[in-house]
């Protein structure tokens, strides 16, 4: 299927969606201990063909617990290996996206498929990485011989099993390092019927532009499709299915946004009640359909299911503060009294949290939407998404909505879908019997969510163009946003010299060994004395004490990163160099502190005066670009820091990110460059040559580009 071919056969289908079909059989998957040995019974079924669309995968998770591997298999490799064996005929495709390295401590490195001793002939194992810089392919999708599907928010991966309980402390919640994890929520479609077939070729048309493998259909199949029966009950038959996708601009794929344009109608249309269960909740597009409808004099109750927070630092600190900003939008449209805020609550979990990565939007019972697509702006035009809608376009398929809601409800709450369902009659509405029945003695509830914002930081974390995309954004748009056109100038002059310098040492490093200035200045000695002083006891300790005195005293952060790759090599002496630079920021930054602006200032008058208005007015993005492009000595961002309002927290994170790319660069170039002359060989020359032409291209095309984005700014 081609981009081309897409968009004709989209113009037949409602609005929204790119293709429209039957199921003849769907359910609700809830958690994942119906939807992971729902994912294993499936894949054992498969007769031919089985694509598997993912974000993330783990080759060691185990799809079945209790683990009772005398019956079936558990982790996932195993289970794959199983299906491949007992189907002869079968060929299994798997597609998980190539992840970027911001999530390198939390995946598998080395998959147990792909290694030699677990390999098979049948399982096709490639990592997606098309699609724009820092977006990502998250379509969740196992297919099965165009006959069967599973689409949500789930992977085959670690952290997201779990039971319907959600119990704080269940034993089996574990990773497949043995470490316990938090309650885990999501949610997936299982379905049958012809709109498998465009499923299909949905994840066929993904597999070619990912791998440039043209995928065959699997043709005509004999057997009856695959169903989880003990996993998953059917909720409707002949529904009435709408597919639906995200995909960015790229190369030649035009952008497409169904998703989004599909749950603004789904919110439009709504009379009654706009239930959402989501990760994330940032999107201004379906803030501003909520907005909307929040407004009206008779407009549906919204309720919206969210996490308490983030699970992280970082993103309490950029996706989060995005949700507080939206969230206050909704509060002040909210003049009928119809909003509701949640998050689901278990007793004995504070202060663990549920983690809620459901992606789920119901309108009324005319329609419930879900797959793999946050209500978030990148989830709506820069990643790639899948979701599904159910469609009430019968009295059964409404009941069967409605029946999925209260499913839902009835398991955040603690009690029956029954119950809810006459709550629901008995109040006249789905908030009425959220509140009658909440906190009705059992160990689950919908705990109202009160979202505050620090101004402070609000001033600090920039707009969701810069945390939460929507769009690939062009690089000159990135630089307009972290550096002034003012401070242009000395960033070029910084990147030009960044490559100058590295171009010199390796001048002076060939000089030194195939010159008679070699046998001059003999730097075989001076090396050798160089290495007894690492080797002496205490060595390390005096090296690290020597960096961090310099840097106070003054010395330039370059020489100091240079020498540690020089004399501890790459892994080390990055160890060791930003040990130092760590240190010394902070010493310089309580020194700062101490100080005040006031004395600083009778020091250095009004370059820091410039330098302390910038740190002040955006914090941690303001020290990251610092500390990546240096507009100022390293010694002076510490002192300037600490004698300005900028906070202790927003320093030290700026720093601690900000100070990695460059003591990473320079510290391999620099172990490289000694390795080349101490052993000067074909391959350490042409590696050293590599490195060099890498760093010297980044430094000399920075510097090139922004001087192209200043007089283009010149002449507007």
């Amino acid at each position: 299927m081609t981009t081309s071919d897409s968009n004709d056969e989209t113009a037949s289908a409602p609005e929204g969606f790119w293709r429209t079909g039957q199921a003849d059989r769907l359910g609700l998957v809830v958690d994942g201990e119906h939807w992971f040995p729902a994912f294993a019974g499936m894949l054992a079924q498969a007769r031919h063909q089985a694509i598997i669309l993912c974000w993330d995968v783990d080759s060691r998770v185990d799809m079945h617990r209790p683990c009772e591997a005398e019956q079936a298999p558990c982790h996932l490799t195993a289970v794959l290996h199983q299906a491949l064996e007992r189907n002869p005929a079968l060929t299994i495709h798997l597609l998980p996206w190539d992840f970027a390295m911001i999530y390198a401590f939390e995946r598998e490195w080395l998959p147990l498929f792909s290694r030699p001793m677990a390999r098979h002939p049948r399982l096709k194992v490639q990592f997606d990485d098309e699609h724009p810089l820092g977006a990502s392919q998250h379509q969740k999708m196992l297919v099965i011989d165009d006959q069967a599907a599973l689409v949500g928010g789930f992977d085959p991966s670690k952290w997201r099993w779990d039971r319907r309980a959600h119990a704080a402390d269940d034993p089996l919640r574990r990773d497949p390092d043995g470490n316990a994890y938090p309650p885990f929520h999501d949610l997936a479609f299982a379905l049958t019927g012809p709109i498998c077939r465009d499923l299909g070729e949905l994840a066929r048309e993904r597999w070619q532009r990912a791998t440039g493998e043209r995928l065959a259909p699997p043709g005509k199949i004999d057997h009856a499709p695959p169903w989880p029966t003990e996993h998953v009950a059917v909720a409707l038959n002949d529904a009435q299915v709408g597919i639906a996708r995200t995909l960015p601009a790229w190369r030649n794929q035009t952008e497409v946004r169904e998703i989004e344009t599909r749950l603004c109608r789904l919110i439009a249309e709504a009379r009654h009640c706009i239930y959402i269960e989501n990760q994330y909740f940032t999107s201004h597009r379906i803030g501003e359909a909520l907005v909307e409808r929040l407004q009206a004099e008779h407009g549906p109750e919204v309720i919206l299911l969210l996490p308490r927070e983030k699970d992280g630092w970082l993103e309490r600190l950029t996706m989060d503060v995005l949700r507080a900003r939206l969230i206050k939008r909704l509060r002040d449209a909210d003049r009928h009294g119809r909003l509701r805020l949640y998050y689901p609550a278990v007793a004995e979990l504070e202060p663990a949290m549920v983690s809620l990565h459901s992606k789920l939007v119901i309108g009324d019972n005319r329609e419930i939407n879900l797959g793999s697509a946050n209500t978030s702006n990148r989830s709506m035009g820069f990643d790639s998404e899948l979701n599904l809608s159910l469609l009430g376009d019968r009295e059964e398929s409404r009941a069967a909505i409605a029946a999925m809601r209260r499913e839902l409800l009835a398991e955040h709450l603690g009690t029956t879908p029954a119950a809810v369902a006459a709550a629901e009659a008995e109040q006249g509405s789905v908030a009425g019997a959220i509140d009658a029945l909440n906190r009705s003695g059992g160990d689950r509830w919908l705990e109202p969510l009160t979202v505050t914002l620090d101004p402070a930081i609000d001033r600090q974390v920039p707009d969701a163009a810069v945390i939460d995309p929507e769009r690939a954004r062009p690089p000159e748009e990135l630089i307009d946003m972290f550096i002034e056109k003012k401070a242009r100038r000395p960033v070029r002059r910084k990147a030009a010299g960044f490559a100058v310098l590295i171009a010199l040492l390796v001048v002076i490093a060939g000089a030194l060994k195939f010159t008679p200035l070699g046998e001059a200045l003999a730097p075989g000695e001076l090396l050798g004395q160089l290495a007894d002083l690492r080797d002496t006891p205490g060595g390390t300790w005096l090296f690290l004490g020597l960096a961090i005195a310099g840097l106070l005293l003054g010395i330039p952060a370059t020489p100091v990163v240079v020498a540690a790759g020089l004399l501890f090599g790459a892994w080390a002496g990055f160890g060791l160099a930003y040990g130092a630079l760590v240190i010394a920021a902070l010493t310089g930054f309580l020194a700062g502190h101490f100080l005040g602006s006031e004395a600083l200032r009778r020091l250095a008058g009004k370059r820091l005066d410039r330098l302390s208005r910038t740190l002040a007015r955006r914090g941690i993005l303001t020290v990251f670009s610092l500390r990546l492009v240096p507009l100022a000595p390293f010694a002076v961002v510490n002192l300037v820091a600490g004698a300005t309002r900028i906070r202790f927290r927003d320093f030290l994170v700026g720093s601690l990110a900000g100070l990695v790319p460059g003591t990473v660069a320079l510290t391999i170039f620099s172990d490289q460059l000694l390795r080349t002359l101490l052993e000067p060989s074909p391959a350490t020359i042409g590696l050293l040559a590599l490195i060099t032409t890498v760093f010297i291209g980044i430094g000399w095309g920075l510097s090139r580009w922004l001087a192209l984005r200043e007089q283009a700014s010149g002449a507007s």
